[in-house]
């Protein structure tokens, strides 16, 4: 049996509230501490799991009774309080994008690794079923050599206001980036799992091309002999969402695979049905495996060299739009 484990919150989005905070308690763990800055938000949410809360991160770890972390606040505060655990010897689960700068994200790494501590990162979408069946189709070489995969996640949030507490969002310096920050991440570190590689070489496209909170990203890449096309954006009316994985001996599509809840048709590429899904908590998932994974279990969660190989990715096919070219990646 798993142990049940004391979480602190550090940050408190829409996304901690209403899928990673109810997974902790539902995966049988507590959260026993609760971070805001705001003093209001971090009353109501601890006393849903009867936490303590703390507006001060100091008192936070002075006080507060807990192991791990899991961290949801703005990108740009990643680092700072990711390495503040670190020194303090807490185990990190790090949500998306990992850190802005990839040296940040190397530094995390290092720190993690001197410390005998546990760092991830959340990709949930490692814990989705159909992830998980392709990736072992393409070790089993059921596909044959794998030639193209195709990965899209998109949605529509034009005309929409931001609340207060989501306007880093739209501010490059703290966010890093637009549809690739929220969504497209998911995608490359899922390619990634699935091929069980990185790529060597990338180049982008994104609209507007001269802003750094784009609302569409596509990104090429080569992943030594596999071309990969992954494209995120928050301007598309009713998106496919859907992966494609194309090799010389079958292709296999994941129908509406990209999301936050498991409803997804496996078929062949004629639209005979393989396998379909559903009713799987992909997050509780992720609190399970982050938590084996800190009692020194092989796990396929996130680690933070999965998440700093993303950061390059993204940092790198930047890079790439702005200067026209091809990015190699070390």
């Amino acid at each position: 049996m798993d142990s049940i484990m004391k979480f602190a919150i550090i940050g408190l989005g829409n996304h901690a509230i209403n899928r990673v905070m109810p997974a902790i308690a539902s995966s049988g763990n507590r959260i026993t501490a609760v971070y805001s800055r705001n003093h209001d938000k971090a009353a109501r949410e601890s006393g849903k799991y009867s936490a303590e809360p703390f507006t001060d991160l100091e008192k936070l770890f002075r006080d507060g009774d807990f192991e791990s972390v899991y961290i949801a606040s703005p990108n740009f505060l990643h680092y700072q309080q990711a390495m503040m655990c670190l020194k303090r010897g807490k185990n990190v689960l790090l949500e998306k994008q990992m850190t802005l700068s990839s040296s940040d994200a190397e530094s995390l790494v290092s720190m993690a690794r001197e410390s005998k501590l546990t760092l991830s990162v959340g990709f949930h979408m490692r814990f989705h079923p159909a992830v998980r069946e392709l990736r072992e189709m393409i070790q089993n070489n059921s596909l044959g050599q794998v030639t193209y995969v195709a990965g899209t996640w998109g949605g529509y949030s034009g005309g929409q206001a931001r609340e207060p507490d989501r306007e880093w969002w739209d501010d490059p310096a703290k966010v890093g980036g637009g549809s690739v920050m929220g969504t497209g991440v998911h995608v490359i570190d899922t390619v990634n799992f699935i091929l069980g590689k990185h790529p060597h070489t990338v180049s982008c496209m994104k609209k507007p091309e001269d802003s750094v909170v784009e609302d569409t990203f596509a990104l090429m890449a080569d992943y030594n002999g596999t071309i990969a096309n992954i494209v995120s954006s928050r301007s598309m009316k009713n998106p496919r969402n859907d992966l494609i994985i194309a090799g010389t001996g079958n292709t296999v599509i994941a129908s509406g695979l990209f999301g936050t809840t498991v409803d997804c048709k496996l078929t062949g590429a004629e639209g005979m049905l393989i396998k379909q899904y559903s009713s799987l908590n992909m997050y509780q998932e992720e609190i399970l495996s982050f938590v084996r994974k800190c009692e020194g279990r092989e796990e396929i969660i996130a680690t933070g060299e999965d998440g700093a190989a993303v950061v390059k990715i993204v940092n790198a096919a930047m890079d790439s739009q702005k200067n026209a070219r091809f990015m190699n990646i070390d």
